[in-house]
């Protein structure tokens, strides 16, 4: 072993993080190269066993032709010599058999002593081989060490130190075979110290990482108790405030994830030293969770939420009349009444801007603007922007150019918006995970009512008229946003334009302007398509 690189994050991922450490394959490997670095040296010998349950199952060793001359000073550390590697096959023809011992990154977890070292030289030679590297799992038995051994116990963590103190069968002699059975001794030593940390699933051993606080450590058992299900979580603090506000398919796998290495955030690790309690809020549908942890973001404004905190705070665009005929940018929704001329919402107070003043630069009277027809006005903006680039004017065409997509952007999403929030009913379907099944979802005036899904055995029709009677009533007040937020709706309408979703039924007239902005027209007049 050379020593190498500086300690790198666990690497892979688990699809069953519960799986227990005594049932899980673990392969240890060791390489000697020719040098330090994979771009300026190759592998001279590879050593590597597979260990479960404690138990040795397989063993791998190979000298390995790197190509070029083994430099004397590795020699003297390793005892491999030019000669002996000069009939050795390459790292190309070794890499078939290599990977077949290893197995599925599914089934096997790669274990290693300084692991990027190891796996630097190993991912760049099955690169410049024209190999896959699967994306194993990855334990580094030297940054383990680290964290469950003190100064007292060892003055450092190399492996020849380490065989020592937990008595390896095997010294480690710079001999990959040798050096990977030392490994195994030290990777079996660590795991019964990690027991006495409650450490004895993959999972428990990714979070043991020095990237855990403490109050990640002191606080995984809040997720003890969480449903494994679709719904919000909230995070709460002393007082029951809401801290933060999530939402997931599986909210035991993901809460889980606050307490395990996977979270790297400093502002969750903050979240997390406040949090008292974590709630759960199962939901029929991820859909139904998705709009819920909306709601909730909105109403509760979460200090540790970014985003949809201010919903209400979206910027519009709205024709007034005093003191002046022009457009203004307005904030939230409210202010505007469905028979005024308005678009938006916009990104930010800059796109605004922008979509302000391509109306302003092209029309006279600014009241003859119509949201309905954006030809005319993206027609003479595109020449004008086209003229300033043909005279190399082109940060004056850059701006022309960010009015033309501002107010495109914004006339678009108002349409899509309006054209939803419209509707008293639309029931909508797409396929579900489970066989068989469907997740249904009613929506009026733009706001989620209800969801539902469908279980086998169980008439879809009985499902759709159950929903229909249990959905939340919904009243239409006038404006653009009747009974919702314009995330929610554009939340809704991304489901509806997703893959396999069908129309159930329709009530009213759901339909786009053809020359309004960039999006096709969808017409869909006092539609009944029953779902089949």
């Amino acid at each position: 072993m050379i020593p190498g690189q500086k300690d790198q994050p666990w690497q892979g991922t688990f699809d069953d993080l519960g799986r227990n450490l005594a049932q899980t394959t673990f392969v240890v490997i060791d390489l000697e190269t020719s040098g330090g670095s994979p771009a300026m040296a190759g592998i001279t010998e590879i050593g590597a066993v597979k260990v479960r349950g404690g138990e040795i199952i397989g063993e791998f060793q190979t000298l390995i032709n790197p190509g070029e001359n083994i430099p004397a000073f590795i020699t003297v550390l390793t005892g491999i010599t030019n000669a002996m590697v000069i009939k050795a096959p390459s790292i190309q023809e070794t890499f078939p058999a290599l990977l077949e011992f290893l197995g599925s990154p599914a089934e096997t977890v790669i274990v290693a002593h300084n692991a990027p070292f190891d796996l630097g030289f190993l991912k760049g030679a099955a690169k410049n081989n024209q190999y896959e590297w699967p994306n194993f799992p990855v334990v580094d038995t030297a940054r383990l060490a680290r964290q469950v051994l003190t100064k007292d116990e060892v003055p450092n963590c190399k492996l020849g130190t380490l065989a020592v103190f937990f008595d390896a069968q095997t010294s480690p002699t710079h001999r990959a075979l040798d050096d990977a059975r030392a490994t195994v001794d030290v990777l079996h030593g660590i795991f019964d110290r990690l027991g006495s940390f409650g450490v004895t699933t993959l999972e428990e051993l990714k979070s043991f990482s020095t990237r855990i606080t403490n109050a990640q450590r002191d606080k995984k058992y809040l997720a003890s108790s969480i449903p494994q299900a679709p719904g919000v979580y909230i995070f709460r603090g002393a007082k029951n405030e809401p801290l933060y506000v999530g939402t997931s398919r599986n909210l035991k796998t993901r809460v889980r994830s606050y307490f395990t290495a996977a979270e790297t955030r400093k502002r969750i690790h903050e979240m997390i030293a406040l949090t008292d309690h974590v709630d759960t809020v199962v939901c029929a549908t991820i859909l139904e969770a998705q709009v819920r942890e909306l709601r909730m973001i909105n109403e509760h404004k979460p200090h540790y939420n970014k985003r949809s905190r201010f919903q209400e705070k979206a910027l519009w665009l709205k024709l007034r009349q005093k003191p002046m005929v022009r457009f203004y940018v307005v904030q939230g929704n409210k202010s505007i009444a469905e028979h005024e001329i308005w678009c938006g919402p916009f990104a930010g107070r800059d796109e605004a801007q922008s979509a302000m003043n391509a109306i302003h630069h092209h029309f006279l009277d600014v009241s003859s603007f119509s949201p309905s027809d954006l030809r005319d006005i993206t027609q003479s903006l595109t020449m004008k922007m086209n003229s300033l680039s043909d005279q190399e004017l082109f940060e004056e065409a850059v701006s022309v150019r960010n009015q033309i997509s501002a107010l495109t952007r914004g006339v678009s999403r108002g349409h899509h918006i309006r054209a939803l929030t419209c509707l008293p009913e639309i029931i909508v379907a797409k396929p579900a995970h489970g066989e068989g099944q469907w997740e249904f979802a009613c929506i009026r005036y733009g706001r989620l009512a209800g969801s539902a899904i469908s279980m086998p055995g169980i008439d879809v029709q009985h499902t759709i008229e159950s929903l229909v009677l249990t959905s939340e009533v919904v009243i239409d007040d006038g404006s653009i946003l009747p009974a919702s937020s314009h995330e929610e709706v554009e939340k809704l309408l991304t489901f509806i334009d997703s893959e396999g979703v069908r129309i159930v039924s329709i009530k009213g007239q759901w339909a786009l302007p053809i020359f309004g902005s960039t999006a096709p027209i969808v017409v869909a007049e006092q539609m009944h398509a029953r779902y089949q």
